[in-house]
């Protein structure tokens, strides 16, 4: 179920992708879902930003933490591969190496052309900054029946 929808006014760019931030929240694979489909939709590739490592570090000791990363990589790779097998063509790629979404737009602000967020993801002016300066459209989304 799509909450929010809010496009960006500049033209999209063919080349620009949908990109969603994978954290290990439940949301965040809700969000996952939604951004597969939207990629599809749009027919754009689809980019997928792992940020669990810094979740990880803040949850669990340094001793699980590799363990961690392992199993929800395999988790990911499970999900990607399960779009891959019904959408080929789909252009996806995994991304590391940045704290988040705000981070991931402030160093490539041309590159999306929507972010997918679970209806939990947390706000941050830095967030708000980074999509007012690429332009991007926000879609939120909540699969879950809440009450």
């Amino acid at each position: 179920m799509t909450d929010t929808l809010i496009e960006r006014a500049a033209t999209i760019t063919a080349t620009a992708a949908v990109v969603v931030e994978a954290d290990g929240r439940a949301t965040s694979n809700d969000a996952l879902h939604t951004a597969i489909e939207e990629a599809l939709r749009r027919g754009a590739p689809l980019r997928v930003l792992i940020t669990w490592g810094a979740r990880h570090r803040e949850m669990y000791d340094a001793s699980a933490v590799t363990e961690r990363d392992r199993l929800s990589a395999a988790q990911l790779e499970r999900r990607l591969a399960r779009a891959l097998k019904r959408s080929p063509d789909l252009d996806v790629q995994s991304i590391d190496g940045y704290d988040g979404a705000a981070e991931y737009l402030a160093a490539h602000p041309d590159s999306a052309q929507v972010l997918v967020l679970g209806a939990d993801h947390p706000d941050s002016a830095e967030l708000r900054t980074a999509l007012a300066a690429s332009g991007c459209g926000v879609l939120t989304c909540d699969r879950r029946r809440r009450l």
